[in-house]
C-alpha cells in the first residue's frame, strides 16, 4: 500500500510537494481504512483543483517515475519535463520518494534524477521498523566529482546472501558504467537474482509492489475485452456490473469469429501484413497465440477446418438475435469497461491510480462506483487514487475528510497540494458548497476585468 508520495522539480511541481494516506483519527468510514501492523492506512484518495492546476502531473509524476524504477532512463523522455517556469531549473534533480508497504514491511523509497547527465544521481531503499528505527538496505549517491558511491547498513543473514550483495553493489560503485547510471539498483537485483530469500526477497517485493501498480488515464484502454468474451466467469462478472450500472446491458456475450486480417491489419503495409498472417498460421497450428494490434489483444487458434479463429465480444441490450459492438457503446460506457478490469484484476495489494475518474460518467455512477470498491475490497489491501472535477464528490457521506486532497496552482504557477483536513470540517459540513464558494482554493479564478471580443464578430 502506498502510504506517501513525495516530488519535485517535475513539470508543474517546483518544490517538494508531497500526498498522504496515513489516517487520521477520524471515527467515520472505518471500512476505508486497512490495517498493517501499527499502520492505519487510507484505502482511497480523492484529488481535486482547477484546470491547469496540476492534478494530472501528479499521477504523470508517478507513472514517470515508475517507469524509470523498473525500465531504467532509456524508457523515459527526459526533455522539458522539469519545473520550466523557473531558469535553470533543468540543472536541478527531479526527486521522487515513495513511502509504501510492501510483504507487510514499511520502506522509504526515492531517486534523484539529472535532467542533464541522463542519469540517476541518488536512489535510496531504507526499511522502516515499528519502532521507527530506519535501516538502510542500499544508498547511492554521486559526489560533486561525479563518482557514485554505494554504502548498506544491513545485517545479513548468511555469508552468501554478504557476498552477492557486495558484488550486486559493487557494480554501482566508484566503476559504474553508462548503462547502469541510467538504471535502479532495485530493478537491476530484482531482476538478477534467482532464489528469492532474506533480503532479496525484501527487495524484490519492493519491485513487485512497482510492478503491481496500476495507472489509467482518461485516454488508457482495456486491451484485454476479448478475453473476456473467452472466460466465462469473467463475462459473467462483466455482465453483472454494466447491467448494476445501468448501462442498458443485458449481459457480456462471446461469439467464435473467423479473423479478419485484412480488416485488422488495413493500416500495416501489404509486405509485413502478409508476414505476420503466415507467422500466425504457422505457431497457431501448434497451440492458441497472443496477437496485439491497435492496442487490442487477441488470442488465436485454428479450428478444426484450418481457419483462425478468436472470440469477439459482443454485448446483449435485450435482443439476443441482434448483439451490440463495442464500438456501438457511448463514451460513459466504454469507460467502464476500461475501469471494471481493476476489480479483479492484481487486487491483492496493488495501488491504482485513475486520471479523471469522472470522464463521461454520472456523478451517480461514480458514487456508486467508489462504494462499489469499497464492497469488493473489503478483505483486500487495496487503494483507489483518482483526480476529478467533479465538486458533487466533495462529499463526506462518501469520503473521509483525510481523503480529499487539493492541488492549487500559485502565483509563480507551481503547483501545491493539501488536504481538506487542514481545515478541519465537520463530518456534516456540505463541503461542496464551500469549495465552489473558494473557501478552500483550488478552483479557477476568472478575470475581473470585461472580455472585449467584439472585433472578432464585426
Amino acid at each position: 500500500m502506498l502510504i506517501g508520495f513525495s516530488v519535485s522539480n517535475y513539470k508543474s511541481f517546483e518544490d517538494a510537494q508531497s500526498i498522504s494516506f496515513i489516517a487520521s483519527k477520524i471515527s467515520r468510514h472505518k471500512e476505508h481504512i486497512a490495517v498493517k501492523g501499527n499502520r492505519k492506512v487510507l484505502k482511497s484518495g480523492l484529488i481535486f483543483g482547477a484546470n491547469a492546476g496540476g492534478k494530472s502531473n501528479l499521477i504523470k509524476a508517478v507513472h514517470f517515475s515508475r517507469e524509470i524504477i523498473l525500465q531504467g532512463l532509456e524508457r523515459v523522455d527526459l526533455n522539458k519535463r522539469y519545473f520550466r517556469i523557473t531558469k535553470g531549473a533543468y540543472k536541478l534533480p527531479g526527486v521522487f520518494e515513495y513511502r509504501l508497504l510492501a510483504n507487510n514491511k514499511e520502506y522509504s523509497y526515492g531517486i534523484a534524477i539529472s535532467y542533464i547527465k541522463k542519469e540517476i544521481l541518488a536512489e535510496w531503499l531504507i526499511r522502516i521498523e515499528e519502532n521507527g528505527e530506519e535501516i538502510c538496505v542500499f544508498n547511492r549517491e554521486t559526489d560533486e566529482n561525479g563518482i557514485s558511491i554505494v554504502n548498506s547498513e544491513m545485517t545479513y543473514e548468511t555469508p552468501e546472501e554478504n557476498a552477492r550483495m557486495k558484488i550486486y553493489l559493487e557494480d554501482f560503485g566508484e566503476n559504474i558504467s553508462v548503462t547502469l547510471r541510467k538504471k535502479t539498483i532495485l530493478s537491476d537485483i530484482a531482476l538478477r537474482v534467482n532464489d528469492k530469500q532474506g533480503l532479496f526477497n525484501e527487495i524484490t517485493s519492493v519491485y513487485e509492489w512497482f510492478k503491481n501498480m496500476i495507472i489509467i488515464f482518461p485516454n488508457s484502454k482495456y486491451n484485454a475485452l476479448n478475453d473476456v468474451a473467452a472466460d466465462t466467469e469473467v463475462r459473467t462478472f462483466f455482465s453483472n456490473i454494466m447491467s448494476f450500472f445501468d448501462t442498458g446491458i443485458e449481459s457480456v456475450e462471446g461469439q467464435e469469429q473467423e479473423m479478419d486480417f485484412d480488416k485488422v491489419l488495413q493500416n500495416v503495409p501489404r509486405e509485413e501484413a502478409e508476414k505476420i498472417k503466415i507467422e500466425i498460421s504457422n505457431k497457431a497450428s501448434e497451440s492458441p497465440i497472443m496477437f496485439k494490434v491497435n492496442q487490442q489483444i487477441y488470442v488465436l487458434r485454428k479450428d478444426e477446418n484450418g481457419n483462425i479463429i478468436y472470440h469477439k465480444m459482443l454485448l446483449n441490450h435485450g435482443n439476443s438475435e441482434d448483439l451490440f459492438e463495442y464500438a456501438d457503446e457511448s463514451d460513459g460506457t466504454k469507460r467502464l469497461f476500461d475501469l471494471i478490469p481493476i476489480f479483479y484484476e492484481n487486487r491483492g495489494g496493488s495501488v491504482i491510480f485513475i486520471d479523471e475518474i469522472d470522464r463521461s460518467l454520472h456523478t451517480n455512477l461514480t458514487k456508486r462506483f467508489f462504494k462499489l470498491f469499497y464492497e469488493l475490497t473489503e478483505d483486500e489491501a487495496c487503494q483507489l487514487i483518482a483526480t476529478t472535477h467533479d465538486s458533487n464528490l466533495l462529499d463526506l457521506e462518501l469520503l473521509r475528510q483525510d481523503e480529499i486532497w487539493f492541488v492549487e496552482r500559485q502565483e509563480n504557477h507551481s503547483s501545491k497540494t493539501y488536504s481538506l483536513n487542514k481545515f478541519k470540517e465537520r463530518f456534516d459540513k456540505r463541503i461542496d458548497k464551500e469549495y465552489l464558494l473558494g473557501r478552500y482554493g483550488a478552483i479557477p479564478v476568472f478575470a475581473e476585468s470585461e472580455l472585449h471580443l467584439e472585433e472578432w464578430y464585426e
